[in-house]
């Protein structure tokens, strides 16, 4: 069973996702049908439609699914080193402590970062 602070935790990058998703769906008119997705430096040399804008909530999501599914089973996890029976929950919680921080700040960095320029103009 998932500790509850577990699933808690785990609703902020949903928080997050859900804040950049209606920021972009208030500003998506006044954003250019044709948008820069690739460059470095003021460069850009990729242009593309701005449905890409979308494109790293879906990516995020897929991630998120993913470290979700490994949370729930953490007896699942091979590790490589070994664990006493009388500690499994602790590690298995410290685990799923890391699965949720890494969770946190794979949002943080795609969801409103990958767009900037275009985004809060």
């Amino acid at each position: 069973m998932i500790p509850k602070h577990i699933k808690l935790l785990f609703c902020i990058p949903f928080i997050i996702i859900i804040g950049y998703t209606a920021y972009l769906l208030t500003r998506y008119d006044s954003i250019p049908d044709i948008i820069p997705i690739h460059g470095y430096g003021g460069k850009n040399d990729g242009f593309g439609s701005k449905l890409f804008l979308f494109a790293p909530i879906v990516l995020n999501l897929i991630i998120l699914t993913f470290i979700w599914m490994t949370i729930r089973k953490p007896d699942k996890i091979k590790f490589t080193f070994d664990v006493k029976e009388e500690d499994k929950e602790k590690t298995y919680d410290q685990y799923q402590l890391v699965l949720i921080i890494l969770a946190i700040f794979v949002t943080i960095i795609m969801s409103p970062l990958s767009f900037s320029d275009v985004v809060f103009k």
